[in-house]
């Protein structure tokens, strides 16, 4: 059978170590040889884990501190600061990801917001596929668009954005002895998979758009339950480092009504003094769907996973972001008029009258249950086999390609110009 490597070298871990690990599994049990080359090898463990992939480290991809002053404009924007910026950190990491395709000698690689594995496996002529919640997926427009819609930035600068990237990732290549010269832009295609739906795209929904909907995972989540049936239930998923956590938790604490709170990362001697006889918190994951179901209003910071969970059992969110990402997504439940955002200069106070606001407003509910009634049929399971059955045609597409290139002479590719 076809041999596939699943790369990761960008974003926080848990939703990116899920989805590879269940993506990896699928295939194993459809007789592929699996490769995984992953920012963080601490897969999630899961009942019945199956065993028979290789984990291997990716390449380490250097993050510039963030400047206040000059954030980033659009998704170039983003990869340039998130080891893009230098030539020679690229042609490095290019070299080692050649050096793990020498190992895995995948007939596709399937990049789970892993660009440098995306343009080494185009230099290379490796079939490849990106899956992404839409965020690192860019659609195929020109220029890319602002990721920061709330601000007035005008086409020059996310224009030059993107020409920058493309003056780094050309540099790269020379030094690799490269003449035809690959685009960022290039590495994105119509083969790609967005593991979400089309109302929460963070660009906006797209016609061309291959939506398999959210592979979602929380392996060895503990069960509770609600302690009273009846009276209003607020279930929040937080972190510390969210702006306005403090504020948010004491507005938590303060509601005439039963919460929950998730908080990982939070001191347990501070989760015990913030508690109340109304307010429990947790600081390991929980089993959301249970909880969902008896909820009224789901408080968190625009993830994905907890917040597409919300959407699917009808409930709506009140938003904190904490990263321009979980902004644009959070702007989506908000255009859908399923949720709210919170101002981070918020009071405790203020946040206490906002949550209680939508508690007693039936319309964000009203929206959030027509997305819920919209996607009644959709599971988890589902979004894997469909993704499964895509990676297995990109296999047989790109064993066709090959097949035609073998067959043709080897012709010149006229180098790209950059201006």
């Amino acid at each position: 059978m076809a041999r596939v490597l699943i790369a990761w070298e960008l974003g926080d871990a848990f939703g990116h170590l899920a989805r590879c690990r269940q993506l990896a599994e699928g295939l194993c049990r459809r007789g592929y040889t699996v490769s995984m080359a992953l920012k963080d090898v601490r897969l999630p463990q899961s009942k019945g884990c199956l065993q028979g992939f290789t984990v291997l480290p990716a390449p380490l991809t250097p993050q510039r501190r963030p400047d206040p002053q000059r954030r980033p404009v659009n998704y170039a924007d983003v990869l340039r600061h998130s080891g893009f910026a230098d030539a020679q950190d690229v042609s490095a990491r290019l070299l080692a990801w050649q050096g793990i395709f020498s190992l895995a000698r995948p007939e596709v690689l399937v990049a789970d917001h892993a660009p440098t594995a995306l343009l080494a496996a185009q230099l290379a002529g490796i079939p490849h596929m990106a899956i992404g919640t839409g965020f690192a997926i860019p659609p195929d427009v020109r220029p890319w668009p602002s990721i920061r819609p709330w601000e007035a930035i005008d086409d020059a600068a996310l224009v030059a954005a993107e020409h920058q990237l493309d003056q780094v990732t050309a540099a790269a290549q020379k030094t690799l002895g490269r003449s035809a010269l690959v685009r960022v832009r290039e590495l994105f295609d119509t083969n790609d998979v967005l593991d979400t739906f089309a109302e929460l795209d963070h660009y906006g929904a797209r016609s061309d758009g291959r939506y398999v909907g959210p592979i979602v995972s929380v392996p060895n989540a503990r069960r509770v339950s609600w302690q009273k049936h009846g009276g209003a239930k607020v279930l929040a998923y937080l972190r510390p480092e969210v702006p306005g956590f403090t504020a948010i938790l004491s507005a938590l604490a303060c509601l005439e009504a039963e919460v929950l709170g998730i908080a990982p990362g939070l001191a347990p001697g501070m989760a015990r003094r913030s508690a109340t006889r109304r307010m429990r918190i947790a600081l390991a994951p929980l089993d959301l769907p249970p909880l969902l179901a008896g909820a009224d209003l789901a408080v968190g910071y625009g993830n994905g996973g907890f917040s597409t969970q919300a959407l699917l059992a009808g409930v709506p969110l009140l938003m904190r972001p904490r990263h321009v990402e979980q902004g644009l997504f959070a702007r989506r439940v908000e255009a859908m008029g399923a949720g709210a955002l919170l101002d981070a200069r918020a009071h405790a106070q203020t946040v206490t009258t906002r949550i209680q606001a939508m508690l007693h407003s039936p319309d964000h509910r009203k929206a959030a249950q027509a997305f819920r009634d919209r996607h009644l049929q959709f599971s988890t399971a589902q979004a894997i086999e469909r993704t499964l059955a895509l990676i297995e045609q990109r296999i047989v597409d790109g064993r066709g390609t090959l097949m035609a290139r073998h067959a043709q002479p080897p012709q010149e590719i006229p180098p790209v110009c950059l201006h």
